[in-house]
């Protein structure tokens, strides 16, 4: 049920105070515990399911086929990088195109390729005339936060290092062509290369965060209590510091309403 305004105004007391007092007794940083696992579904080149403390639960798939760059006659394909991957949200309880999902899906679209991509493009290429083509599927299982039954919060965050996770396990199997010749490969999974190497830690795909502000404080994760008192909102893309740097790179900034 909705908050009363008392609950409001104790909410947005506690979480003004320096250091803010959150709900559950988290630090301004500190995420909700979470259980992750990774490979869950055989049929895919990469797959992570992961679930929060308060029952929401997402799932994600990868899978991968080899596209043309250019056509039968050599001709460069008029077709943008940017849809070498497809992904699809799908929320429990919510039409396809729902805006939730186009959310979602937007924003793992736009910070897989923000910035240098994290270099996904150039491994993505098996040479000028072919290229992998990447579907991203997740399936969110949780009530949405548009729902009456409201138990969660925003899925941005879940959703997100769900779809993180099943990237870095994804593996592309290992090519015998050479050159510009169709691409033929080895039906040995043990050689399979991974689309993200894990000794390359500064090219890692991105990640996505909900961060919330109140007062002169800073939030990260915030549950749905918290955002019911938030005075800005914001889905807050990532990539890994590169080395001569000790910070992540911001790549992609969205304002939620």
């Amino acid at each position: 049920s909705p908050l009363s305004p008392s609950e409001l105004a104790y909410l947005t007391t506690s979480l003004v105070l320096s250091p803010p007092i959150r709900p559950d007794s988290r630090a301004p940083t500190q995420f909700r515990p979470l259980i992750a696992e990774l490979d869950i579904l055989p049929s895919c080149n990469g797959s992570a399911r992961m679930v929060w403390a308060d029952g929401a639960e997402c799932v994600a798939g990868i899978k991968a086929e080899v596209a043309r760059t250019e056509d039968i006659f050599g001709v460069p394909t008029e077709v943008a990088e940017e849809s070498w991957v497809e992904v699809g949200v799908d929320v429990q309880g919510l039409r396809d195109d729902d805006a939730l999902n186009v959310f979602l899906a937007g924003v793992v679209q736009e910070g897989l390729f923000a910035g240098d991509g994290g270099g996904l493009t150039s491994r993505l290429k098996l040479n000028d005339r072919f290229h992998w083509k990447v579907y991203i599927d997740v399936l969110l299982i949780t009530p949405p936060p548009t729902s009456p039954s409201l138990s969660t919060t925003h899925p941005l965050t879940l959703l997100s290092l769900t779809t993180h996770l099943s990237l870095r396990s994804t593996l592309l199997p290992f090519p015998t062509s050479q050159g510009n010749e169709d691409p033929t490969f080895s039906d040995d999974w043990d050689l399979a290369t991974p689309l993200y190497p894990p000794e390359l830690t500064s090219l890692l795909p991105p990640i996505s965060l909900l961060v919330m502000t109140i007062g002169p404080n800073i939030l990260l994760d915030p549950s749905r209590d918290e955002l019911s008192v938030a005075e800005g909102v914001w889905a807050v893309s990532l990539l890994p510091p590169v080395e001569s740097k000790n910070r992540p790179r911001v790549v992609g900034v969205r304002t939620l309403e």
